[in-house]
């Protein structure tokens, strides 16, 4: 009997928590919206702690490289102050692109930690923070989009280089020639 209660007991907080689970409604992220070449996107953060977290939605519209650069600047002062701020830039398929993390600023340039910049498509930019304690958090936050540096492919160097040589090796030739004869 005392078997059969206290299973009867689990089973019933088991489904209770299941029920409590699938009744939370998960963390929603703020829209953006488009982002162009040029545009940017700022907001702050306000929270009591003892830590925040807040997502943020965007889409890239250029089919050529863009890339993104990232702040996130938490304020210090008697009322305020950021243990750590840790952000994070996810591709569509919650894939991590770059992350940065630091107290109490955290930046990336998603062009220079990642290699190769960030086409069309669907983004996730997160924030996370730890509050001092006894104080609130203020957060600054920013994203901008700029045009990628298209970089000067290491095979054009080469070629350079190589054509400079021949240059070179013919310009000898034509004088050592021209002092022959």
């Amino acid at each position: 009997m005392k078997r059969t209660t206290r299973s009867t007991c689990f089973g019933f907080i088991a489904v209770l928590a299941l029920a409590v689970g699938l009744a939370a409604q998960p963390a929603r992220a703020t829209s953006i919206g488009v982002l162009n070449t040029g545009d940017s996107f700022s907001n702050t953060i306000s929270s009591n702690g003892p830590t925040f977290t807040r997502d943020y939605d965007f889409t890239l519209a250029s089919a050529a490289g863009i890339t993104i650069l990232a702040t996130a600047l938490g304020q210090t002062s008697s009322t305020t102050g950021v243990d750590n701020l840790e952000i994070g830039l996810f591709d569509s398929s919650h894939n991590l692109i770059a992350s940065a993390s630091g107290s109490p600023i955290a930046f990336f340039d998603s062009f220079a930690q990642s290699g190769i910049a960030l086409g069309a498509g669907a983004y996730l930019f997160t924030v996370f923070g730890e509050v001092t304690a006894g104080k609130d958090a203020f957060v600054s936050i920013s994203l901008a989009a700029n045009a990628a540096k298209t970089p000067i492919p290491a095979a054009g160097l080469m070629l350079l280089t190589g054509l400079g040589a021949l240059g070179g090796i013919a310009a000898r030739r034509r004088k050592a020639k021209a002092e022959a004869a």
